[in-house]
């Protein structure tokens, strides 16, 4: 068969291109240089070595404050394991408490709790991590001090005129006693009020101890009122929006008196009017936040408002992962009864909105809460994290914010306190000694992706107002769990054809749009806000577009920009002042059509693909056809590329790169691995020759100059047949509970709950397998690979004493010729399982470990949580054991 590197598992690759690329930051580099990244030229030696990582290189972890029960020891003790583990900084959000550590508890904001955030901050600063904390306790904005004319309303109609009504509703996991009412998500006045004890409490707190403020997805339901509306709504769009207020709150069968047509468009002027109060509030939130020194993450989904807008106006966009994906890597597991449904899958076009608003705004952070849901409680293994977040990686996202850890003190009984929807990542997992290879590996991927400047030619825009011009409905939320919004418009039809195509791309709202010009003079490129370039502007088929957009489309096409517009837009988006716009965009597309614009006129995708405009200036990675995705950065002295193989085929041979290059460096971000690629001309681009299997990314780095010597990359292939490890096993349980099971000796390679006593059923640890065997003195091997077929969940090799590394990701297999000696070797295998079996023994027992407050703790369909019926988990070594001869190879 095509022979494989089963050690190259992630791949980055930097070209080095005349001109220079420029990450402009703004005002965020100048205030907040701990997040810039360097695009600058490293020297070239260094093209084959891994950065020294910084904090923020590092992923960072939610932590969870149950009823902020926390003392000085017990935190320390906490950010010392992160610290250990390599972790790079921690969010706190409190939240509700625990049953019977009420004598705990530590109100929120008073001076206490002050106190034990300073000591979590310079704890963290002597650790080297560092700190974010939500802006508020649970989820979304608000508490007891909330007074009804803040809070969150909703529209309806009294004595025919609009007005507000309130929704009562409360904020979600509150932290004992701020339980309370959700503040108007419109109102930077009800924000003030709701800030104001903020400021009160860290008014004398020591600056660069936080890194952020936080605020989670937009979850202010029924959120469609503020007293403020009418008079802006009045100042966007030049009528009284009591002039509809019955057809706007009417049910769909009740609204007859207005024609669709009229009422999707007042509709649009009301969803665009919520759209800039919340954009307002946000703002607000930012400057209130940036005035004591600190930077803020916001997850903008949910919001009913342009995303792209809303990431672009915080210092670092944060999407979240919701759920899991159903790769075809060969070997994961996803079990029907262990992910949440299939309709609500992560969607690659709505993670790219965070990392384009970065990208055009000139952010050198894109945050993603990661992790979350990824399977049911304790069935969570790292070789289901790393395809999840090498997806993540391949949107553009490069700081990953897992979800998460519960704080929990040293005395409390296992599992200790817990958050309903965490991974936990936290020293009771059985795993965590292991997640620190993890934390490693998306370090380094990291410590490249944060580097340089974004490298994506084409900008695509987003027409949000084809979204507010519905006359269904009222509020519209852009939800990540509902994503027929973004999936079954002509836009996310057309970026996923890119995708699917190999195009980099950037999504760009009308505001950013408006402030994108030319490069200079006689250029072509389009230069955004944030100071970065791209190469051609796409307009996907098209409703409705602002006057002002289609202007702007004009003057850049106009002054060179190269602009390919998939269908003529219908027409103007609202209603107010309709017939002076329509004249105006009449006009406008008159001008248009006297620029050089390219103007498709079909829905097809290839069409836009095929135009002269697009394809002379769209670069493509033709890798997507060989079912890898990547995401691409350029540098002052090159191009970094990370690819990821999520599907079943192993990539095996050249491979065209969009970009020329001279040399090239492979580096293993899995093993920190480097060495000089296979590297050849064809045509303008260069061809690398890749091995990449399915579950394996790759970091390769190349530039336009030949680099000093260094060691050459080693492609491998099978030398000859596997030869499998047979003999008889010894399994010693050497760490765990709740008790070590009794020895095993078997020959045949199956779960240990199979083969051990009933202590082995209940066991969640590590066993030792011991095995002795002879090195085949038949093959001819220059290396060898040891192939663990099936493992439960991580497995630590040792051969004859020498540490061989760690297999935790799929594929399970490493390279371990160095240790091998001719006839007798000892194989020494430490395999750690879930913790699984040990939560069913708990739940079958009836011990009252589920001692949380309020939404207590429930499984991944938000229902009480029973691990009492649940099958035995399969643990440790299901083999098959195999070594498998290695030859090198020279690509030709």
């Amino acid at each position: 068969m095509p022979g494989v590197a089963r050690s190259t598992r992630a791949l980055i690759v930097t070209f080095a291109h005349p001109m220079k690329a420029r990450l402009a930051f703004g005002c965020l580099a100048l205030l907040f240089p701990l997040v810039s990244a360097s695009a600058g030229t490293a020297p070239a030696a260094s093209l084959a070595t891994w950065p020294e990582p910084t904090r923020e290189n590092k992923p960072w972890t939610r932590w969870w404050w149950l009823g902020s029960a926390v003392d000085e020891a017990n935190l320390t003790r906490e950010l010392e394991s992160f610290a250990a583990a390599g972790f790079g900084g921690v969010e706190i959000t409190p939240i509700y408490g625990v049953r019977g550590a009420e004598s705990r508890y530590v109100d929120f904001l008073s001076p206490r709790w002050v106190q034990l955030v300073e000591h979590t901050g310079r704890e963290a600063k002597r650790l080297g991590l560092g700190v974010d904390m939500a802006t508020g306790t649970g989820w979304p904005f608000g508490g007891p001090w909330i007074q009804p004319a803040d809070a969150i309303q909703k529209a309806t109609l009294v004595d025919g005129k609009l007005a507000g009504a309130p929704t009562g509703m409360k904020v979600k996991r509150a932290a004992p006693g701020d339980e309370g009412l959700v503040v108007d998500p419109y109102s930077p006045a009800a924000l003030g009020h709701y800030l104001a004890p903020f400021s009160a409490a860290f008014e004398k707190f020591p600056r660069k101890l936080l890194r952020s403020q936080f605020h989670d997805s937009f979850e202010y339901y029924e959120a469609s009122w503020t007293p403020e509306l009418p008079r802006v709504f009045r100042d966007m769009h030049g009528y009284d929006v009591q002039e509809f207020a019955a057809a706007l709150t009417a049910k769909e069968s009740d609204a007859q008196a207005v024609p669709a047509d009229t009422l999707a468009r007042v509709k649009a002027d009301y969803r665009a009017t919520l759209a800039k109060l919340h954009l307002d509030y946000v703002r607000t939130w930012r400057d209130w936040s940036h005035a004591r020194g600190w930077l803020i993450r916001n997850q903008a989904h949910g919001a009913p408002a342009n995303l792209l807008d809303l990431y672009a106006n915080a210092d670092i966009p944060e999407v979240e992962v919701f759920g899991s994906t159903p790769f075809a890597v060969p070997g994961l597991r996803r079990l029907e009864a262990e992910v949440r449904s299939t309709h609500s899958l992560p969607e690659s076009l709505i993670l790219r909105m965070a990392s384009s608003a970065a990208h055009v705004a000139g952010h050198p952070l894109t945050s993603c809460e990661t992790l979350t849901w990824l399977r049911e409680h304790w069935k969570e293994a790292p070789s289901m994290m790393k395809p999840e977040i090498d997806r993540i990686f391949a949107e553009g996202i490069n700081h990953l914010v897992y979800h998460g850890a519960a704080y929990s003190p040293a005395d409390a009984p296992r599992p200790g306190w817990l958050f309903y929807a965490s991974t936990e990542f936290n020293d009771r997992n059985p795993l965590w000694s292991d997640f620190a290879a993890l934390n490693a590996y998306v370090t380094r991927v990291q410590s490249i992706l944060q580097a340089g400047a974004p490298d994506n030619d084409v900008l695509v825009y987003w027409p949000a107002h084809d979204v507010w011009d519905n006359p269904k409905g009222l509020m519209k939320m852009l939800e990540v769990a509902d994503t027929s919004w973004m999936v079954d418009s002509p836009a996310g039809k057309l970026g996923r054809a890119l995708l699917a195509r190999g195009y980099a791309f950037d999504w760009i709202s009308d505001d950013q749009l408006a402030a994108t010009s030319t490069a200079g003079r006689n250029s072509h490129r389009l230069r955004t806000p944030g100071g970065n370039t791209y190469s051609v502007l796409v307009v996907p088929a098209t409703r409705r577009m602002p006057v002002e957009t289609l202007r702007q489309i004009v003057a850049l096409a106009a002054a060179g920009a190269h602009v390919v517009i998939q269908q003529i837009p219908d027409d103007v988006p609202g209603y107010g002042r309709l017939d002076e716009r329509r004249a105006a965009f009449r006009e406008l597309l008159a001008a248009l059509a006297k620029t050089s614009a390219t103007v498709v006129g079909r829905d097809e995708a290839d069409a836009v693909l095929g135009t002269p405009a697009f394809a002379q200036n769209a670069r493509r990675e033709a890798i997507v056809d060989r079912g890898v995705s990547f995401t691409r950065r350029r540098r002052d002295d090159g191009t970094d590329y990370f690819f990821t193989n999520l599907g079943a085929k192993p990539l095996d041979g050249w491979v065209t790169l969009g970009v020329d290059a001279a040399d090239a460096f492979i580096l293993d971000p899995l093993t920190g691995r480097t060495g000089r690629a296979a590297l050849k001309a064809d045509g303008p681009r260069a061809a690398i020759y890749l091995q990449l299997a399915g579950g394996e990314s790759l970091i390769v780095r190349t530039s336009q100059q030949r680099q000093p010597d260094a060691p050459t990359w080693t492609y491998l292939a099978p030398a000859d047949e596997p030869r499998s490890l047979a003999g008889e096993w010894q399994i010693d349980f050497t760490r765990g509970g709740p008790a070590l099971p009794a020895p095993i000796r078997t020959t045949e390679l199956k779960s240990w709950t199979e083969l051990g006593d009933a202590e082995a059923q209940r066991f969640a640890g590590t066993a030792t397998y011991r095995l002795e065997f002879e090195l085949p003195a038949d093959v001819q091997a220059d290396d060898w690979e040891l192939d663990l077929g099936d493992v439960r969940e991580t497995a630590r090799v040792r051969l004859n004493g020498a540490d061989a590394g760690l297999a935790w990701s799929l594929p399970f297999r490493l390279r371990v010729g160095q240790f091998l000696q001719p006839g007798r070797n000892i194989l020494e295998i430490d395999v750690t399982n879930l913790a699984a079996n040990r939560i069913r023994d708990l739940d079958r027992r009836g011990v009252p470990w589920k001692i949380m407050r309020e939404i207590n703790y429930v499984d991944i369909r938000y229902q009480p949580f029973d691990a009492s019926k649940w099958e035995l988990t399969p643990s440790g070594m299901l083999g098959p054991v195999r070594l498998v001869p290695l030859t090198p190879i020279i690509p030709r």
